[in-house]
């Protein structure tokens, strides 16, 4: 069983080696997954010093006007959600997979893992399977808070590993993704939920310094959930921090993207002939 204490006093032992890459990585994938929450204020501008004597042509004529303003800035709100789903599905959804990857390899090797894991990702053989992945994860998510708040934040924290299992094994099929990530989930939601906001003093702290001060904090959560990973990946699928049971797995020497599991719980190297 794993505790606060034990993730984040491992996280910060290993950031020492790896903090400026890091906060590099976490910036970067800030910029290009971060929420497009501009909102369009719309304002019309107010109509007074009308008379009883307003002929019904003008007033139609205004309400016409009025319409067709409504309608062209609901139409630009529409396209711009839609871009920014688009952009959202195919390239910040990626970047968050390369991310955890980049934290889970450099938290477990204590060191630099390299800038180029953000997006690794988008190299071929793993794209498409990284964004239905994602996709799927996202919709299904959506759905379940359709039905009430609770059973959405209950399956966002069910799903809660699927980036870091999809960053390590890319071209499995999803079915599998999210059962692993349920197995490595279950029992363990509430406790991810309060981790999560044991960093809530950090982010007060940030808030002092124009919330710019919380980006140096980036790492640092990002470090703690990676040891999350790799601690219930151990707990949960058998998994050592250097890889698969036998010590020769995923995420051993620099083969990256190569070890996946079998419908029998068993690892195997893709690029085995």
């Amino acid at each position: 069983m794993w505790t606060r204490e034990e993730l984040k006093s491992r996280a910060k032992a290993g950031l020492k080696q790896y903090y400026w890459y890091g906060l590099l990585v976490t910036f970067v994938a800030g910029l290009l997954g971060g929420n497009a929450g501009e909102g369009i204020n719309i304002s019309l501008p107010a109509q007074s010093g009308y008379t009883s004597n307003i002929e019904s042509e003008s007033l139609s004529g205004d309400l016409g006007l009025a319409v067709g303003v409504i309608l062209v800035a609901l139409a630009v709100i529409l396209v711009i959600a839609l871009a920014g789903n688009v952009f959202a599905c195919f390239v910040s959804n990626v970047v968050q997979v390369g991310k955890c990857r980049y934290f889970t390899m450099s938290t477990m090797e204590q060191r630099n893992a390299g800038f180029e894991e953000l997006f690794g990702g988008f190299k071929k053989g793993r794209y498409l399977n990284i964004v239905k992945i994602q996709f799927f994860r996202g919709l299904f998510e959506w759905l379940w808070t359709l039905c009430f708040v609770i059973p959405g934040i209950i399956k966002h924290y069910e799903y809660y590993m699927v980036p870091y299992l999809a960053a390590e094994y890319p071209e499995m099929d999803r079915h599998e993704i999210f059962r692993l990530s349920k197995v490595m989930m279950d029992g363990n939601k509430f406790d991810t939920w309060v981790l999560e906001l044991s960093f809530i003093g950090w982010d007060l702290l940030g808030l002092l310094a124009c919330c710019i001060g919380g980006i140096f904090v980036l790492p640092y959560k990002e470090a703690t959930y990676a040891e999350l990973y790799l601690k219930l990946r151990k707990e949960r699928l058998g998994l050592d921090r250097g890889g698969s049971p036998e010590g020769d797995g995923p995420m051993s020497g620099r083969q990256d993207y190569t070890w996946q599991m079998d419908q029998n719980g068993n690892w195997y190297n893709s690029d085995r002939s």
